[in-house]
């Protein structure tokens, strides 16, 4: 597996809040009463055994500061697969910042200096750029996914684009014409089009009007 020069920041923050409760969350038998936290473990828990990483998550929680092989797979995961991004995510945005439970059971001594509670904002406040800069990130992996395929299906489609006329679409293969529709109808946001039945309406669509362009006629069913 390869993996990334430069760790995604996701999967650096999502160690980060899990160290703190490292070994005794990653024993069997042996709970944590906050149950975001326990929903973060078993998120990184599971992609690693999914992974045959087995190994790499007992010495993670053996040695917590030991962390670099485990924060290197994680960030594969997130760099490969956005519907796990988005879940890992999710988790590390409903931990809470650490020693905050703590804090909201004994209160604040009287005597506490300013400094803590700066502190502690600072802290929250990068937790969260972090997990949105992560999220943004996924966004954009996501976008570019769906590019690239759009991209491949065009190659594939015998040279029809949206500036194809309805006559160059109807003279193509029936192989081509379906791809390029799929490709079109994705990009001008009208996915439903994307099916076996639809490439049969445009079809008949374009036999009235051969000059039309295949994008204009594919967003005339968006609207």
């Amino acid at each position: 597996m390869t993996t990334p020069d430069h760790p995604d920041p996701l999967a650096g923050t999502a160690i980060e809040l899990l160290t703190p409760y490292l070994p005794a969350i990653g024993i069997a038998g042996v709970g944590h009463g906050d149950p975001a936290v326990r929903s973060l473990y078993e998120t990184v828990a599971a992609r690693l055994r999914a992974l045959g990483e087995a190994e790499a998550l007992a010495e993670f929680v053996r040695q917590p500061r030991n962390n670099s092989l485990v924060r290197r797979l994680l960030a594969t995961a997130v760099r490969d697969d956005p519907a796990y991004a988005a879940e890992l995510a999710a988790a590390v945005a409903a931990v809470p910042p650490v020693g905050s439970q703590t804090a909201a059971s004994a209160g604040p001594p009287a005597d506490a200096p300013d400094r803590s509670r700066s502190t502690g904002t600072r802290r929250l406040f990068r937790r969260t750029l972090l997990v949105t800069l992560a999220v943004s990130a996924v966004a954009v992996l996501v976008v570019c996914l769906v590019a690239r395929n759009i991209l491949a299906d065009l190659d594939d489609s015998g040279g029809l684009t949206t500036q194809s006329s309805c006559a160059e679409f109807r003279q193509a293969p029936r192989e081509d014409r379906s791809r390029a529709l799929r490709a079109i109808a994705l990009a001008r946001g009208v996915p439903e089009l994307d099916t076996p039945l639809a490439l049969t309406v445009v079809t008949q669509a374009c036999a009235s009007a051969p000059d039309r362009r295949l994008g204009d006629v594919v967003a005339g069913f968006g609207n």
